[in-house]
């Protein structure tokens, strides 16, 4: 899948007249608004691009991310972060070539949504075949409903906790205050540890605090 133009141009100094660093959605479906709409209201500027370019979506898109601003591949790929908010096995066919900031994975290869998929779609095969790009998995293993829902300020007791897997410890950092801003606690790891994430691992569609996610990501790093 090659990105493509789309209805509407984004202005590229965005990030110079904002403290905080550009957003880049790639799919603006439920998860992608989800995520959107939390890092809007923190004050991210957003660009999004989507694989159905029509008025309605478009439409639909300044309704429900009222800032965010359509992209063409060029200006999209200028962002300083790119979220993928696209099923799994379409994930594993953008050409992301010349990237040159992080991605964030939030994609899934989850038969319920995406159907039947290739044996080893997963965010790990999406970095080593793009060993160029700097990969964080995040956002992935709740529902877009739970993540408006749960969204809390810092040090709120009880908050939820998020996981966010990545090798590249610069940009995992990075991530993670991002994941801050948007309302949970950020819990590290790296990428092998990160299959707890994945559809078949023990956090994916469950619900846990700090404590409870690093004890998992402790007992993942103990059994090697």
């Amino acid at each position: 899948m090659t990105l493509s133009v789309t209805a509407g141009t984004a202005e590229t100094s965005a990030s110079s007249r904002n403290s905080k660093p550009t957003v880049g959605l790639i799919g603006v479906g439920k998860l992608g608004t989800a995520v959107g709409r939390l890092l809007e209201a923190a004050g991210y500027p957003l660009l999004a691009w989507s694989r159905s370019d029509s008025a309605e979506r478009n439409l639909a898109l300044s309704v429900m991310l009222p800032t965010a601003q359509m992209a063409s591949r060029e200006e999209i790929l200028r962002a300083d972060y790119l979220i993928l908010a696209v099923p799994g096995p379409a994930a594993m066919n953008l050409d992301l070539s010349g990237y040159d900031g992080v991605i964030i994975d939030a994609t899934n290869a989850w038969e319920p949504t995406d159907g039947d998929s290739p044996a080893g779609v997963n965010t790990r095969a999406f970095a080593q075949a793009n060993p160029d790009l700097r990969v964080v998995k995040t956002f992935n293993h709740t529902a877009y409903t739970e993540l408006t829902a749960d969204a809390r300020p810092a040090h709120v007791p009880g908050r939820r906790a998020l996981g966010v897997a990545g090798d590249n410890e610069a940009a995992r950092h990075a991530v993670a205050r991002i994941v801050d801003d948007a309302g949970f606690d950020p819990v590290e790891m790296t990428l092998p540890q990160g299959h707890i994430l994945e559809p078949d691992g023990p956090v994916f569609g469950n619900r846990f605090e700090r404590a409870d996610l690093q004890a998992l990501v402790d007992a993942s790093t103990a059994r090697g």
